[in-house]
């Protein structure tokens, strides 16, 4: 289930970068590298030392400015993408490092256009997870794929011809969803310093040759939603063994 979930989220990201104009589909690509340093919050009672955490993301994304979408048209500045990362916790023995596939979505906060949100969920493949033997006082996570979630909060410093260079602060959370015990999850407090390459493929944008971007009215709808779930019992230690 886990692997297919995985596999989801990866199939997904390269459809959204995926351009309805092919002749031109280069020209909005933008490619960050990032750098992230924070600090790994212990998860449980005896939870190993840890240094710092740091992180290393390539950011894949499309620039949804042109895009003749009223989705994309509501949410400012958006971006859609993906980061590749690798991930030390800050104690490689116990908590090992993590290679993580984080789909997300980037846009304008604040009213303005240096506040930028980004918020992420993908997936994380870990190299250490609890064991009551070899590894007992890591009970952060205890599967080898993980749910992986990111958010920061991104300001523009300032900017070149083709670079944006951006600091940010925010938090991440591995967890598997208390889908197997032991389960307390990983989670830090970041921030980042990162370089927004924009059209790294030096395209021409071929404006001329795509349809005017519809302006979009504000307007009001009024309906009714139903909705029903289907799911199962979260895990707990109070009612079930780490078995």
């Amino acid at each position: 289930m886990q692997k297919k979930t995985f596999l989801f989220f990866f199939v997904f990201s390269l459809f959204l970068q995926a351009q309805e104009d092919i002749s031109g589909k280069y020209n909005n690509i933008v490619i960050t590298p990032e750098i992230l340093l924070g600090k790994t919050l212990p998860s449980n009672f005896g939870f190993p030392e840890t240094k710092m955490y740091k992180q290393l993301l390539v950011n894949i994304s499309k620039n949804q400015k042109n895009t003749p979408k009223q989705w994309a048209h509501r949410l400012k500045g958006l971006h859609t993408g993906v980061g590749l990362g690798l991930t030390d916790f800050g104690q490689l023995d116990s908590l090992g490092v993590a290679i993580s596939v984080l789909p997300y979505v980037e846009f304008n906060a604040f009213k303005s256009k240096r506040f930028k949100l980004l918020t992420g969920l993908g997936a994380s493949y870990f190299t250490k997870k609890y064991d009551p033997i070899t590894n007992p006082n890591n009970r952060a996570v205890s599967t080898d794929i993980t749910w992986a979630f990111r958010f920061l909060i991104k300001y523009k410093l300032f900017a070149t011809k083709t670079i944006d260079w951006n600091l940010g602060i925010g938090l991440s959370h591995h967890s598997n969803g208390h889908t197997k015990l032991d389960n307390r999850g990983y989670n830090a407090i970041l921030a980042s310093i990162s370089g927004a390459i924009n059209n790294p493929f030096n395209k021409s944008s071929l404006l001329e040759n795509k349809p005017p971007i519809p302006q979009y009215q504000k307007s009001r709808y009024n309906y009714l939603e139903l909705r029903a779930g289907h799911g199962w019992n979260v895990l707990a230690e109070a009612f079930n063994t780490t078995k």
